[in-house]
């Protein structure tokens, strides 16, 4: 099962950043982008998968890093994403983008998740 997991979690990442849009240099984009694959990975993980949370989480790091960003870094932004996850507070933006990417885990078209992330990094930027 893990290797199914990875094999989504792969090709999420794949279909965002192959897309002309993305924006390695742009760390608003690479939060959004962790915090919804952070949500997306959750559901294929746990609900389909039925694998362990650091195993998710594990995955989730050497997403980002596989794309450059430091490891440190995407560490501290997915043990925060899991807080979030598990508190109480769904209000936040963070918490949201967790929840958009969580809302996808069972979705083949991956074109919506895809797109969250980019309309959500522009309106995020415009605000």
């Amino acid at each position: 099962m893990k290797e199914t997991f990875q094999d989504k979690v792969n090709l999420v990442s794949k279909e965002i950043t192959d897309d002309p849009r993305w924006d390695i240099q742009s760390e608003l984009m690479i939060q959004v982008y962790g915090f919804t694959l952070f949500g997306y990975a959750l559901g294929v993980g746990r609900i389909i998968c039925i694998l362990n949370l650091e195993d998710i989480q594990e995955e989730t790091i050497k997403q980002l890093t596989n794309l450059g960003v430091g490891h440190k870094y995407a560490q501290g932004l997915i043990e925060h994403a899991t807080e979030l996850f598990g508190s109480e507070d769904k209000n936040s933006y963070h918490s949201q983008l967790i929840g958009i990417g969580h809302s996808h885990f069972s979705s083949d078209d991956l074109t919506e998740l895809k797109e969250s992330i980019f309309k959500n990094t522009e309106a995020l930027t415009r605000n």
